[in-house]
C-alpha cells in the first residue's frame, strides 16, 4: 500500500473571484423588428431554473515554461457529465505569462496610416497559402514540435521540478476566472494562489479552454508552399484563453488582443490542437433543405483571423470532409499531434494523426459535388443570390479547390480568406459586443426558417467560413475492436507513459466501466504502430505523468496505481472526514469521532491480519482479532451508527497534474492528494536511471515500481536520506537473488524495510514511546508477546562496520528477476560511481554507493575492483572475501562486449591523456556519465590525440558506448583555429558553463563570432553582451535588454513636471557631460538657442529722451531680437534631436516661444505694443517650435501610436494648431507617423488648415520616403493639380500646399526614375502663372520644389535613365536653366493655361528667375556622381565679364554646386581647389582696391566670386559632412574667417554687403556640417560673435534668414546633444541641400524662394554613429580608446564616447585600450552587429582588464598600469603585500579574502601557518596581476588537500593534485594559466609530506606489494595514508616483488612510472 499525502479539501480559486465579480456587461440593444424573435430568445437563454452553485466547472494544468522539463506528454481529457472538464496541456513552449494581468498594449491596437491592425500582419488575401517567413518562430516550431517519435530517458525525472506552477480556467454562468498558484514542494500544499485575469460573457459560457495559435504571413510562391512541411504548425505561436457560447467563439491572448468568431452553427465542443483547434458542431443546427445537403460536422481554425475551414479525412487513399453526424471527438493532443474519435454507427473508436492538408490533396472537390453542396433543394430565390457570389468566385484566378461542389454546371462555393464577411466581422467586434449582434441565428435548431425570412447579407455570413479548402486532415491510423455490445463513446481519453518510456492510450468506457489501454509505438513518425487493446475495470482514471504512472478508481473505491500494465499498488488515502471513509466494517464499531483518523506509522503491508473486515489503512493494526477481542475488553473500541444510505462516495478522480490528483466524492466534496515520488535523493535518482538504462524494459519496470512501493510504504513517509538508501539497497539485494538475511546484513543500520523494520520512535499526536512502554509492562503478556512478534519491537544491537568475516556461502538464488544482469548492474552502477567524482557537490554520494558496489564485486570475485574501492575509502573498503558466488550461477549472467577485470578510472584516463600517453577508449553509457564523457572528450582534444589530419580530430574515439559500441561511428571535429578554441565551442555544445569548470585558456583575443555560452566560459561577459545583440531581431528586442535606468544615459524620459521648460532639459545627462567635459560648451549652445524665457532689453535712458520714445527704443530694440529669437526653434530641433522618450500618459509638454522682454534692474515687461510689426509674424516661428519639441523623440520610442498622436493634439487657439503642425511634420521625419491611422489622417486634411496639412503632407513622405506607396500617392495627388485628371474638380488649395506636396512626391518617389512623375514634375518646373489670378505669387518657391522633387525621383539616373530617354530629360532642364523661347505645353492640365494671367505677363522666353534654380539643382541631383563632363560644362562659370552679365551671380553658386554634385570625386579639401573654381579671368579683380582706369564692373567680378567661392563651399560641405575631415574643416574655416573680416570693410561695398551675409551663413552651416554633432569651439566662438548682430543698426543685412542660419550651424555642432552625426550618401546629399538651400528668408513669414517647413528635412540625413563604452560590472558609461582602420589601411585612434566615421569607409572598429579587454568588430565577421549597436543605444560593453581604474578615477594612469607597478614598486612578487594585491582589483570577494587571510593583522600561531599565509599571498598575487582569479579557487582547493594530507588523506585529493602535475609540466599547447614555480613548490610539499610518512608505512607498503593481508593489525590512520601514497606513487599491488633480485624486479617492472619503480627499489633495499 502507497501513502499518498493527507488530503487538502479543495476549493477552486476561482469560485471566490467569480462571487465577488459583478458578471457581465449588459449591452443596450437596438429593438427592430427584425430582431425581436432573437432578443426574446436570448433573454430566456439567461434564465436557468438550476442551482446555480452546481453550474460550475474549472480546468487545471501545469504552468507552461515553469521549469517544464521538455517532456512532451500533452493530456487532454473531456467528461461526457461537462461539470468538470480537466484537461491538461503540458506543452513544450516557452512561457507567455509575463504578468499577473493581460494588459492592452499600445502596439496591440495600434493602426498603420491605412486603418489596418499591426497584428493584421498575417491576414492574406489567399487564404490557403501561408508560409511562416521568420526563421526565429520557425526555429522554435521545430524545437517544439519535433522529435516526438522516441522517448529520451532523460526526460526521467524521479523528483518534482522546483518551479512547478499549476493553473486554473475557472467558469461559473457567464464568469471565467484564470488564476495561478504555487506550489511549495517541502509541505504539498498551495501557498496562495493569485489571479491572472477574468472574463465575462454575455452568454453563458459553454466551454473554456487553453488554446495555442501560431500567427503566420502570407506567401505567394507556389514552390515554397509545396515545400512546406505537414506535420510542423508555421509562424509564431499565439497562447490564447477561447471562451465559447452556443454560436460564439472568443479569444483572448496575453498581449490584450481579442477576437470574436461567429460560427453559423451551435457549437458542441471545442479541442485544443497542434494547428490550432477543432470546432465541433451540431448536425442539425442548420436546416438541410436551406444551402447544404450534407454540411461537415468537424471544423478546424488555424488563427482567430482565419477562415473556419472544415476537417478532410484520409482514409483508404481518399480524401473527403468529415460530413458524418456519428463522428464525435473524443480526444486530442498537441504532441504527438493525435485526435481520437467514436464513430456511433459501428460502437467504434478510431485514432488520427492531424496534420497539414498536403499540397496534392487540394484538388479532391470533383470527386464530391454531391456530399457537400446540391442544388437541389436550393430554392430559385436563393439561386439567384448565390449567383452573386459565384461570378465573384470566378473571377477571381488565385483561389484553391474546394470541398464544396456541386452539380457539373454550378460553380465552386469558394472564397479567398482574408477579407470575408464573416472575417471581416469578426476582426471588428470586441470582446464585449454582444453576441446578440451575431449574423446567427441564436437558436437556429430550435426553430425553422425559411430561405425569405434571412436577407442576402446573412446568406453570406452564413456562406462565408465555408468556401474555405480544408487546411487540416486526419490520417486514419487505428480502430478498437467492435465490442458485442455498445459501449458508448469514451467520457476521456488520455496519453501516459510508463516508467520505461512506453506510451500508452487509455480511455474510460463509463458504460462498462472499463478502461481500455493501447501501447503505442511512437519509434517511426511517419509509421505509429498500435498493440493489443486492454481492459481493466474501472470507474475512473488520470495520468499522472510525474510519475509515468496511472490512477485507477476501482468499483470498490479502492485507487490503484500502474505503470502501463503493471500494478505498482494500492493507493492509501487517510485523513478524510468520517462520511467520506471507504470502510464499512469501521463504522460499524466506531461510536463517536470529531477528527480525522490517527495516522500510524507502524501500518506495514507484510503483516498479516488475521480480520478479513480489517481495512488495513485506517486503524493501527494493534488492535486484537476480531473474534477474540469482546465489547469488554479494555481495548478501545469505536462504533458508530451505520449511516450506509447517506455514506458519500469516491465516484472521481480530476484534475491530475504532475503527481497531483483531486478525489471527487459523490456529495460534491473534492480533496486535492499529492503522490510521492520516486526519489527523495539524487543519488538513488542517478542509480535507478542507471538501472533503466542497462535494464531491459519489463525488468526495469518490474523493479522501478517495486521500488516505489518499498519506498512509500505506510509509515516509509519521513525517512532520512540514510534510511531511504537501506531501503535500496536491501531491494536491489532481494531482486538480485540474495537471501533476506544477507540484504538485511548490508543495512543493518537503515531498519525500515518492510521485511525486517524494526518500530521506529516518532512523536505522533496519537501517541508517544510511554504509550508503548505501559502496554509492555501491563498484565496482557500474551498481547505484549504477539506486539513483539508480529512489530519486531525487541531492537537490534549497535551496527556495526562491515568486517571481512563471511559467511562460508553466498546464498543467492539465480533465477531471481535482476540475477542474470547482476554485471551490468555492477558495471553501470560503477561507471555512475566515477562520474560522481567529477561532481565536487555530489561527493557524500560516493560512500554509500561505494559500499554497495564493494560487496558485488567481492561477490563476483572482481579482485581490482574491489582494490580500486578500497584505495578511495581504506577504511570502509574490504579487499577479501572468503566466498564467492558460485561459477555455475554466473555463467548465465549478461555481460557487454569489451568489459574486462580491469576497473575504469576517470582519474587515471585524464591522467594519461594530459601525460601523452594514447589509452583505450573510456566507457561511456548515456545518461548514466554523460559528465565524463564530456571531460574526457575535452581533455582528448587538448591532448592532441587520435587525430588523422592536423586539422580534424576524432572526438568520438575517445570514448566507447558500452551497450551497442557498433552502432556508433565516431565523430570527427574540424579544427578551424587551434585545439584551444574548438575546446570552447565543444564546451558550449555539451552545454557546460562556469560552475562546471576550473581553468579555462584563450581570453585576450577570441574569435568575434562565437555564441554567448562560449564568450561566459572564458569569463568575457563584454563579449557575451554583444553575442547576445545579434540574436536580437528588432531594435525593440536590443532596447529591450536594458532597464529604463540604464537608458536614462541616452534616452532619459521627457519631464513634463516642470514648471518652465525650455525644451532642452534632457541634454543634461551623464553622456553630455562625459563627451563635453572640460567646458561649458554645451550649456553655452543651450543659453545660445533659448527661446521660452522673456530676453533682458539694457537700454540706459538718455535725459533728453522721453518716457514714451524711451519705451517705443525699447520695443524696437526687442523686435530687433525677436528676430533672432524666432529663428532659433530650428536649431533648437538640432540640438535636442531625439533625445528623449515621451511619457505615454501625458502629453508631450511644448516650450513656450517667448517674444517679450524684461528690462533690469526692476524686471519690467516689454511688450511688442507701441511699434507697428507684421501681421502673423509669428506663425512660422511657432512651427519650427513644434517640429523641434516632436523631434525630441526618438525613433526608438515605442507605444507612440494613432491614440498618443491625437493625444497631443490641440484642443483650440491659433499657436497650438501651429505647434501641432509642426509636431506631426517631426513625428513623420522620425517615422512615427505611419501609425496614424486612414480615418485620422482624413481628419487633419478635412479641417483645411494649411499648416497642419503641410506638416501631414511632408510628415507622411518623409516616413514613407522611396516607397512608390500608392494611397499616400493619391493623397499627394489631391494637392497637386498637375497629377490630377483634367476634368476634375478645380480644388482651392493655398500655394504653400502646394509646394509641400510637390516635394512630397519626390520623396515618396525618391530614386525611383518615376516615368510619369518624371514628366509631370519636369513640366511643372515651367508652369506659366494663371489662368486669370491663379500661381500669381510665390513662384519661385513652387519651381525650384518641382525641381529638388525631380532631382530627388531620378536621383543618380542620369546616366542610365531607364525609360525616361524620350523625356528629354536634361535638355529641358538646360533650357530651364539657360533660357530660350517658350514651349508648348505638356501634361494634363495644359489647355488650363490657354488663359494668360490677369497679374503677370511675360514674355516669348522662359522666366530663369523662376525656373533656373530648380533645374540646375535638379540636372545636379541627377548626374550626381556620375562625373557626367558634358553635363558639367553646362554649369561651368563664364570666363568673360561680357558672359557674366547674362547670368545672375546668386545662380553661380548653384551652378557651382551643381556642377560640384557632378563632378563629386574631384571635390578635394583644400583652398586652392575651392579658388580654382573661379575663372582665371575675373580672379585678378576680385576683393581688390577698384582701379578707375579700366573697363570693369568690379561689382559684377566680385559678386560672382563671392557666390562661386560659397557654391564650392557649400559642395565640399556636403561631401565631407559628418566626416570632421581636417583639411575640410580648416580650408572651410578659413573662408569663414574671411567673409567674417568683410563684413567690416569697405571693400565689401565691392559686392554688396547682403551678398557677403549670404555667402558668410552658406560657408558657416558648410563647415558646420563637416563638423556636425562634434561641438568644434572654433565653429562656436564665429556663431557667438555673428549672432550678437542684433537691433535696427543691423537690420537690413543681418535678417530673419540670417539668424536662422547661424543658429541652424550651432545646432548641427550639437546635434542630438553630439549623440549624431550627417551622412554623405546621395539620398542624405539631397535632403541636405534641401534642407540648406542658399536662399534665406528676409522675414518670418518669407516663403518665396523656399519653403520654411523644408529647412528640417536634414534628419533624412542624420546618421547614428556614437560609440558609447559601458562597463559591463559596474554598470556606466565610461572612456575607453578606439582603433579605426579604415578600407584604405588608415589608422585613426578615437577615445569613446565619440563619432566614429562613416563605416562605408571602415574595416574594423576596436576597444584597444590598456585598461580594458579589446573587443573587436570586423568587415565580413559581426559587422552586423556594429550597425545594429549604433542605430539603437550605442552600447559597446567593456570589462576593465584586473588593477585597471576608469579614466574617471584615475585620469593620468599612475595607479591602473600594470607594468609600472610590476618596475616601479617595491613589493617583492615572491612577498606581496595585501595592499599591492587589492590595488590589482576592485572584486570584492578578493578584497574580503585579502581581509580576513592575508592582512597583518591576522594572528599567526605556527609555523605551517605562516607558510601557508605566504602561499596564499603568491598565489593571488599571481592571480590578481594576470586576471585569471579562478586560479586562486584551484590553488586554494590544492593547498586545502595537501593540508588535508595530514589529517585524512584521501586518494581524490592525491588524483587532483597529480592531473594539475600533468597538465601544467606537460608539453601542451594550453598557455600556462598555472604558474609552474608554485605548482612545483606544492608536489615539493606532498614529496616531503610523503617522505616523512615511509618509515611507519614500510611494513605495510610491503605487504601490499607482494599481496599479504596488510589490512590486519593496522589501524585507520595507516590504512588512508597507504592509500595515498600507492595512489601517489602509481604502486602496483602483488607485483611479486620478492622473487627475484632487484635486477630482475626492475626487469619485470616494465610500463609503471619511474617514481614507482624506485620506491618499489627502496623498499626491496630495506
Amino acid at each position: 500500500m502507497i501513502a499518498a499525502s493527507d488530503p487538502q479539501e479543495y476549493v477552486p480559486s476561482g469560485r471566490q473571484q467569480a462571487l465577488r465579480h459583478p458578471g457581465p456587461l449588459e449591452q443596450p440593444l437596438k429593438k427592430t423588428p427584425r430582431e425581436g424573435h432573437d432578443l426574446l430568445l436570448n433573454k430566456f437563454e439567461k434564465v436557468s431554473l438550476l442551482d446555480t452553485n452546481k453550474n460550475e466547472w474549472w480546468t487545471l494544468r501545469k504552468t507552461p515554461g515553469n521549469g517544464d522539463v521538455t517532456r512532451k506528454v500533452p493530456v487532454q481529457e473531456t467528461d461526457c457529465n461537462k461539470s468538470y472538464a480537466p484537461c491538461y496541456s503540458n506543452k513544450s513552449h516557452s512561457e507567455y505569462l509575463q504578468d499577473s494581468s493581460f494588459r492592452s498594449s499600445g502596439d496591440a491596437y495600434s493602426f498603420n496610416k491605412y486603418g489596418k491592425r499591426v497584428s493584421d500582419a498575417s491576414v492574406s488575401k489567399f487564404g490557403n497559402k501561408r508560409v511562416s517567413v521568420g526563421s526565429e518562430h520557425a526555429n522554435e516550431s521545430s524545437k517544439s514540435h519535433g522529435g516526438f517519435c522516441k522517448q529520451d530517458s532523460t526526460t526521467f525525472h524521479a523528483k518534482l521540478d522546483p518551479h512547478y506552477m499549476e493553473d486554473e480556467l475557472y467558469v461559473k454562468g457567464h464568469t471565467v476566472v484564470w488564476s495561478q498558484g504555487l506550489i511549495n514542494n517541502t509541505d504539498c500544499l498551495d501557498n496562495g494562489r493569485k489571479t491572472v485575469c477574468c472574463y465575462t460573457s454575455p452568454l453563458p459560457v459553454q466551454q473554456a479552454l487553453w488554446c495555442t495559435f501560431y500567427c503566420e504571413r502570407p506567401a505567394f510562391d507556389n514552390h515554397v508552399l509545396d515545400a512546406l512541411k505537414t506535420d510542423t504548425p508555421n509562424g509564431a505561436p499565439v497562447e490564447t484563453v477561447c471562451i465559447t457560447d452556443s454560436h460564439s467563439i472568443k479569444v483572448y491572448t496575453p498581449k490584450g488582443e481579442d477576437f470574436t468568431i461567429a460560427i453559423p452553427f451551435v457549437i458542441t465542443k471545442l479541442w485544443s490542437t497542434k494547428f490550432g483547434m477543432f470546432i465541433e458542431v451540431e448536425s442539425e443546427s442548420l436546416s438541410r433543405d436551406l444551402i447544404y445537403e450534407n454540411p461537415a460536422t468537424l471544423y478546424s481554425l488555424a488563427y482567430p483571423l482565419d477562415d473556419v475551414c472544415p476537417v478532410a479525412l484520409h482514409q483508404s487513399n481518399t480524401v473527403n470532409v468529415i460530413n458524418n453526424s456519428n463522428y464525435k471527438v473524443v480526444f486530442t493532443c498537441n504532441e504527438p499531434s493525435l485526435c481520437m474519435m467514436y464513430d456511433a454507427s459501428m460502437k467504434q473508436h478510431s485514432v488520427y494523426r492531424v496534420r497539414k492538408l498536403k499540397p496534392d490533396e487540394r484538388d479532391f472537390s470533383s470527386k464530391m459535388h454531391s456530399q457537400y453542396y446540391s442544388s437541389a433543394n436550393t430554392s430559385n430565390k436563393l439561386k439567384s443570390k448565390l449567383s452573386i457570389w459565384d461570378n465573384l468566385v470566378n473571377s477571381n484566378n488565385l483561389v484553391t479547390p474546394s470541398p464544396v461542389g456541386g452539380k457539373p454546371n454550378a460553380a465552386h462555393l469558394q472564397q479567398t480568406r482574408s477579407y470575408s464577411s464573416m472575417a471581416a466581422m469578426s476582426r471588428c467586434q470586441s470582446p464585449a459586443v454582444s453576441s446578440y449582434d451575431s449574423p446567427w441565428p441564436a437558436r437556429a435548431n430550435t426553430s425553422k426558417m425559411d430561405a425569405s425570412s434571412k436577407s442576402f447579407f446573412d446568406y453570406s455570413k452564413t456562406m462565408s467560413c465555408l468556401r474555405s479548402s480544408p487546411l487540416i486532415c486526419l490520417d486514419y491510423l487505428w480502430t478498437d475492436n467492435c465490442f458485442s455490445e455498445p459501449a458508448g463513446a469514451a467520457s476521456k481519453a488520455f496519453l501516459v507513459d510508463d516508467l520505461v518510456g512506453q506510451w500508452y492510450l487509455c480511455y474510460l468506457l463509463t458504460s462498462k466501466d472499463q478502461l481500455c489501454i493501447v501501447k503505442i509505438d511512437f519509434a517511426n513518425p511517419t509509421n505509429i504502430m498500435f498493440g493489443i487493446s486492454t481492459s481493466i475495470s474501472a470507474k475512473d482514471a488520470v495520468a499522472l505523468p510525474l510519475l509515468h504512472m496511472l490512477a485507477i478508481l476501482e468499483h470498490t473505491g479502492n485507487v490503484m496505481l500502474y505503470s502501463g500494465l503493471t500494478v505498482v499498488g494500492k493507493l492509501h488515502v487517510g485523513g478524510t472526514l468520517t462520511q467520506h471513509t471507504p470502510s464499512p466494517h469501521v463504522r460499524r464499531y466506531m461510536n463517536f469521532s470529531c477528527s480525522p483518523f490517527p495516522r500510524r506509522s507502524s501500518l506495514l503491508p507484510h503483516i498479516k491480519q488475521t480480520d478479513a473486515k480489517f481495512d488495513e489503512h485506517l486503524l493501527s493494526p494493534v488492535l486484537p482479532p476480531a473474534c477474540a477481542a469482546p465489547r469488554s475488553s479494555n481495548v478501545l473500541q469505536m462504533s458508530l451508527p451505520d449511516h450506509d444510505g447517506h455514506r458519500a462516495v469516491l465516484n472521481g478522480l480530476i484534475d491530475a497534474v504532475e503527481n497531483r490528483m483531486t478525489l471527487r466524492y459523490s456529495d460534491g466534496t473534492f480533496y486535492r492528494v499529492t503522490m510521492p515520488s520516486l526519489a527523495s535523493t539524487s543519488l538513488i535518482e542517478s542509480c535507478l536511471i542507471t538501472l533503466r538504462q542497462v535494464l531491459q524494459k519489463d525488468v526495469a519496470v518490474v523493479l522501478l515500481c517495486k521500488w516505489y512501493a518499498t519506498k512509500n510504504v505506510l509509515g516509509a513517509r519521513d525517512v532520512s536520506a540514510e534510511q531511504e538508501w537501506g531501503m535500496f539497497t536491501e531491494l536491489l539485494f532481494e531482486l538480485l537473488g540474495y537471501d533476506e538475511e544477507q540484504s538485511v546484513e548490508m543495512s543493518k543500520d537503515v531498519p525500515v524495510t518492510p521485511s525486517s523494520a524494526t518500530k521506529r520512535q516518532k512523536h505522533y499526536s496519537a501517541g508517544t514511546d510511554d504509550d508503548w512502554n505501559y502496554l509492555r509492562n501491563s498484565k496482557h503478556e500474551l498481547s505484549i508477546d504477539d506486539l513483539n512478534r508480529h512489530l519486531k519491537l525487541i531492537r537490534n544491537s549497535s551496527p556495526k562496520l562491515v568486517s571481512e568475516q563471511r559467511r562460508d556461502v553466498v546464498a543467492v538464488n539465480p533465477n531471481s528477476i535482476l540475477f542474470p544482469y547482476i554485471r551490468k548492474v555492477h558495471y553501470a552502477l560503477h561507471l555512475l560511481y566515477e562520474d560522481l567524482k567529477l561532481n565536487t557537490l555530489r561527493s557524500e554520494d560516493l560512500l554509500p554507493l561505494m559500499k554497495l558496489l564493494n560487496k558485488l564485486s567481492l561477490d563476483l570475485d572482481l579482485g581490482a575492483y574491489s582494490l580500486h574501492y578500497w584505495k578511495d575509502f581504506p577504511e570502509q573498503g574490504v579487499l577479501k572475501s572468503a566466498v564467492t558466488i558460485t561459477g555455475n550461477a554466473l555463467r548465465n549472467s549478461s555481460t557487454w562486449f569489451g568489459i574486462d577485470d580491469k576497473p575504469p578510472n576517470i582519474f587515471q584516463h585524464i591522467h594519461e591523456l594530459f601525460k601523452g600517453r594514447s589509452p583505450l577508449p573510456y566507457p561511456y553509457l548515456a545518461n548514466v556519465n554523460s559528465r565524463s564523457r564530456d571531460i574526457v572528450q575535452l581533455c582528448g582534444v587538448l591532448s592532441g590525440a587520435n587525430r588523422p589530419e592536423p586539422s580534424e580530430v576524432l572526438v568520438d574515439s575517445f570514448t566507447r558506448y558500452v551497450d551497442n559500441a557498433s552502432v556508433h561511428v565516431p565523430k570527427s571535429l574540424v579544427i578551424d583555429n587551434t585545439a584551444i578554441e574548438q575546446v570552447v565551442l565543444l564546451m558550449v555544445e555539451m552545454k557546460i558553463t562556469t560552475r562546471y569548470l576550473d581553468t579555462l585558456p584563450c581570453r585576450e583575443n577570441p574569435p568575434s563570432d562565437w555564441p554567448a555560452d562560449a564568450y561566459y566560459l572564458l569569463w568575457r561577459e563584454d563579449l557575451a553582451a554583444q553575442a547576445i545583440k545579434t540574436q536580437k531581431e528588432s531594435k525593440q528586442e536590443l532596447l529591450a535588454m536594458y532597464s529604463n535606468t540604464q537608458l536614462q544615459d541616452v534616452l532619459p524620459s521627457i519631464k513634463t513636471d516642470l514648471e518652465q521648460s525650455d525644451g532642452m532639459e534632457d541634454i543634461d545627462n551623464s553622456l553630455t557631460k562625459l563627451r563635453f567635459n572640460k567646458d561649458m560648451r554645451v550649456n553655452e549652445a543651450r543659453k545660445m538657442l533659448q527661446s521660452s524665457k522673456p530676453v533682458p532689453i539694457v537700454l540706459t535712458q538718455r535725459p533728453d529722451v522721453s518716457d514714451h520714445d524711451f519705451i517705443e527704443e525699447q520695443e524696437k530694440h526687442l523686435y530687433g531680437i525677436c528676430i533672432r529669437t524666432m529663428a532659433l526653434p530650428v536649431g533648437r530641433g538640432m540640438f535636442t534631436l531625439r533625445t528623449a522618450t515621451p511619457v505615454i500618459t501625458e502629453p508631450l509638454p511644448a516650450p513656450q516661444l517667448c517674444l517679450t522682454g524684461k528690462a533690469p534692474p526692476r524686471g519690467t515687461t516689454v511688450d511688442l505694443n507701441h511699434i507697428d510689426t507684421p501681421a502673423n509674424m509669428s506663425l512660422w516661428p511657432l512651427f519650427h517650435n513644434g517640429v523641434a519639441n516632436g523631434l525630441r523623440i526618438t525613433p526608438d520610442a515605442h507605444n507612440i501610436d494613432n491614440t498618443w498622436i491625437i493625444f497631443n493634439k490641440s484642443k483650440s487657439g491659433v499657436d497650438p494648431q501651429m505647434e501641432h503642425a509642426g509636431f506631426l511634420l517631426a513625428l513623420g521625419l522620425n517615422g512615427h507617423l505611419k501609425n496614424l491611422a486612414l480615418n485620422s489622417t482624413f481628419n487633419y486634411l478635412e479641417k483645411l488648415h494649411e499648416m497642419t496639412s503641410v506638416g501631414i503632407l511632408l510628415g507622411l513622405s518623409a516616413a514613407f520616403r522611396g516607397t512608390s506607396h500608392p494611397n499616400l500617392t493619391k493623397t499627394l495627388a489631391i494637392h497637386v493639380e498637375a497629377l490630377l485628371p483634367p476634368t476634375s474638380m478645380e480644388l482651392d488649395v493655398p500655394q504653400n500646399l502646394q509646394v509641400a506636396g510637390l516635394l512630397g512626391i519626390g520623396l515618396v518617389y525618391q530614386g525611383t526614375a518615376h516615368r510619369h512623375m518624371t514628366e509631370v514634375l519636369l513640366s511643372e518646373i515651367g508652369r506659366p502663372p494663371g489662368p486669370e489670378m491663379e500661381n500669381s505669387i510665390d513662384r519661385e518657391s513652387y519651381s525650384l520644389a518641382a525641381g529638388l522633387s525631380l532631382g530627388l525621383v531620378t536621383l543618380r539616373h542620369g546616366g542610365q535613365p531607364a525609360g525616361l530617354s524620350d523625356l528629354n530629360v536634361p535638355d529641358t532642364l538646360h533650357y530651364y536653366m539657360v533660357g530660350g523661347n517658350k514651349r508648348s505645353l505638356t501634361g494634363s492640365q495644359k489647355d488650363k493655361y490657354k488663359t494668360p494671367s490677369f497679374q503677370i505677363r511675360e514674355g516669348s522666353s522662359v522666366n530663369l528667375d523662376v525656373t533656373a534654380p530648380g533645374a540646375t539643382l535638379a540636372l545636379g541631383l541627377m548626374y550626381l556622381g556620375t562625373e557626367n563632363k558634358a553635363v558639367a560644362d553646362w554649369m561651368a562659370p563664364p570666363e568673360t565679364q561680357y558672359l557674366l552679365d547674362f547670368i545672375r551671380p546668386d545662380f553661380l553658386m548653384l551652378r557651382i554646386l551643381a556642377r560640384s554634385l557632378i563632378l563629386w570625386n574631384d571635390v578635394d579639401p583644400s583652398k586652392e581647389w575651392v579658388e580654382g573654381q573661379v575663372p582665371s579671368t575675373i580672379m585678378p579683380y576680385c576683393m581688390v582696391k577698384p582701379c578707375h582706369s579700366t573697363d570693369v564692373d568690379y561689382e559684377a567680378m566680385n559678386q560672382a566670386y563671392c557666390n562661386i567661392v560659397a557654391g564650392a563651399c557649400f559642395a565640399m560641405g556636403l561631401k565631407f559632412a559628418g566626416t570632421a575631415n581636417k583639411d575640410a574643416f580648416e580650408t572651410l574655416l578659413y573662408f569663414c574667417h574671411m567673409f567674417t573680416s568683410l563684413t567690416g570693410k569697405s571693400i565689401a561695398e565691392l559686392a554688396g554687403k547682403s551678398t557677403i551675409e549670404t555667402c558668410l551663413n552658406v560657408l558657416l552651416l558648410s563647415v558646420s556640417m563637416v563638423m556636425a554633432g562634434t561641438g568644434n569651439l572654433e565653429i562656436m566662438r564665429l556663431v557667438r560673435h555673428l549672432r550678437r548682430r542684433v537691433g535696427l543698426s543691423n537690420s537690413p543685412i543681418v535678417t530673419y534668414g540670417s539668424h536662422l542660419a547661424i543658429h541652424m550651424a550651432l545646432g548641427l555642432l550639437f546635434l542630438g546633444g553630439g549623440r549624431y552625426t550627417l551622412s554623405n550618401s546621395p539620398s542624405s546629399v539631397a535632403a541636405l541641400i534641401c534642407a540648406f538651400y542658399p536662399k534665406f528668408p528676409t522675414h518670418s513669414n518669407d516663403n518665396r524662394y523656399h519653403l520654411q517647413a523644408f529647412r528640417h528635412l536634414y534628419v533624412l540625413a542624420v546618421e547614428p554613429r556614437l560609440v558609447i563604452p559601458k562597463d559591463i560590472h559596474l554598470d556606466e558609461i565610461c572612456y575607453a580608446n578606439l582603433k579605426i582602420v579604415k578600407l584604405n589601411g588608415t589608422v585613426i585612434d578615437i577615445k569613446a564616447p565619440g563619432i566614429i566615421p562613416d563605416l562605408s569607409t571602415l574595416v574594423k572598429v576596436a576597444v584597444e585600450d590598456e585598461r580594458y579587454w579589446p573587443v573587436v568588430f570586423e568587415r565580413g565577421r559581426n559587422w552586423e552587429l556594429l550597425l545594429k549597436i549604433l542605430s539603437t543605444t550605442g552600447f559597446i560593453e567593456v570589462k576593465q582588464r584586473a588593477g585597471c581604474l576608469s579614466y574617471l578615477v584615475d585620469k593620468y594612469g599612475y595607479h591602473s598600469q600594470l607594468a609600472r607597478t610590476l618596475t616601479q614598486s617595491e613589493v617583492v612578487p615572491w612577498d606581496p603585500s595585501p595592499a599591492a594585491i587589492m590595488s590589482f582589483t576592485s572584486d570584492e570577494s578578493v578584497k574580503v579574502f585579502c581581509d580576513h587571510f592575508l592582512t597583518a593583522d591576522v594572528a599567526v600561531s605556527t609555523s605551517l601557518e605562516a607558510k601557508l599565509k605566504q602561499m596564499l599571498s603568491k598565489i593571488t598575487y599571481d592571480a590578481v596581476v594576470k586576471d585569471k582569479l579562478i586560479v586562486i579557487l584551484v590553488f586554494t582547493s590544492l593547498v586545502k588537500a595537501i593540508l588535508e594530507l595530514e589529517l585524512s588523506p584521501s586518494s581524490c585529493n592525491i588524483w587532483q593534485l597529480k592531473l594539475v602535475l600533468a597538465q601544467v609540466l606537460s608539453k601542451s599547447p594550453v598557455p600556462e594559466l598555472l604558474s609552474k614555480e608554485i605548482v612545483l613548490a606544492l608536489q615539493q610539499e606532498v614529496v616531503a609530506l610523503f617522505d616523512s610518512w615511509e618509515n611507519d608505512l614500510m611494513g605495510v607498503v610491503e605487504k601490499y606489494l607482494s599481496g599479504q593481508d596488510f589490512v590486519k593489525n593496522s589501524d585507520a590512520v595507516r590504512l588512508k595514508k597507504l592509500s595515498a601514497y600507492v595512489s601517489y606513487y602509481d604502486l602496483p599491488y602483488k607485483h611479486g616483488l620478492f622473487k627475484g633480485d632487484a635486477l630482475e624486479m626492475l626487469l619485470r617492472s616494465g610500463g609503471l612510472p619511474f617514481e614507482a619503480v624506485r620506491k618499489m627499489l627502496s623498499v626491496c633495499s630495506i
